[in-house]
């Protein structure tokens, strides 16, 4: 059995933006935590409607997004869940995860609408489908991927191997919770950045989407990560930056949560 050296990695955890951190560590405690006792305990977690709107167990809003495979899955899930946060940090958010957060705030409320005729109880897939949506199409042009070392792809089909791979795990089911994230995360981009054919005609200096002032996140959000405002072109993204500046997507690669749950679970 891997050893984990506890002094490595909180190193990596520091050397981690917030963002990325903080969705892992979220995900790994949660699901750690319902895998101990799975039936009480992970069914005071998923989301219900009923329960969150007529019983008001609001946490479960929150909790159902973290909560992953009790299987060996849940490193492919952790892995892609923080290489897509920390490209979007390391990227078109960086230095503005505090905007990052935000806006995911109001993509997850998207995301419980969409799925909501699939009867959903646990959104982490579609979250991941969202977030690697708006990573590839913030990404710039001809960026790849790396898929767990074997074989390497266009950044831009990401999101339709996820929904390749929501079919393979849950048939037709699997395959429309990835695709409603996967639209939430164009929903995103469109509203919050650019449209496609602009972002890929006119860059960084065309206008930004129609939502992108709302997204900029309040300033207790801003104290609270401790990042000052700046003026910018939508988005999260600085004045003079590109779109996807400095993304690096390599699914199940190296990296805090990537390396690190391989060894918490292996």
């Amino acid at each position: 059995m891997p050893v984990v050296n506890l002094e490595t990695l909180a190193k990596d955890l520091r050397k981690t933006p917030p963002v990325a951190r903080s969705v892992c560590l979220a995900t790994l405690a949660l699901t750690f935590y319902a895998a101990s006792r799975p039936w009480p305990r992970a069914m005071q977690l998923v989301y219900k409607y009923e329960l969150v709107f007529e019983q008001y167990e609001v946490w479960r809003l929150v909790t159902n997004f973290f909560l992953g495979s009790t299987s060996p899955q849940l490193i492919f899930q952790v892995a892609m869940l923080y290489q897509a946060a920390d490209a979007l940090e390391s990227g078109p958010y960086r230095n503005r995860s505090c905007d990052l957060a935000w806006q995911m705030f109001f993509a997850c409320i998207g995301i419980l609408g969409a799925t909501r005729p699939f009867k959903a109880s646990i959104h982490l897939d579609a979250l991941i489908a969202c977030l690697s949506y708006l990573a590839s199409a913030t990404a710039p042009p001809g960026s790849t991927t790396s898929f767990m070392g074997f074989f390497t792809l266009p950044l831009s089909n990401l999101p339709y191997l996820l929904i390749f791979l929501g079919l393979l795990k849950g048939g037709p089911w699997g395959a429309g919770i990835a695709v409603a994230g996967a639209l939430v995360g164009f929903a995103w981009f469109h509203l919050i950045w650019k449209g496609l054919f602009a972002t890929k005609t006119f860059g960084s200096t065309h206008p930004p989407g129609i939502l992108a002032e709302y997204g900029r996140a309040p300033g207790w959000l801003r104290d609270a990560f401790g990042e000052r405002r700046q003026p910018t072109n939508g988005g999260g993204l600085k004045k003079g930056g590109n779109v996807g500046q400095g993304v690096k997507l390599n699914v199940g690669g190296g990296g805090c949560c990537g390396s690190s749950a391989a060894a918490l679970c292996g």
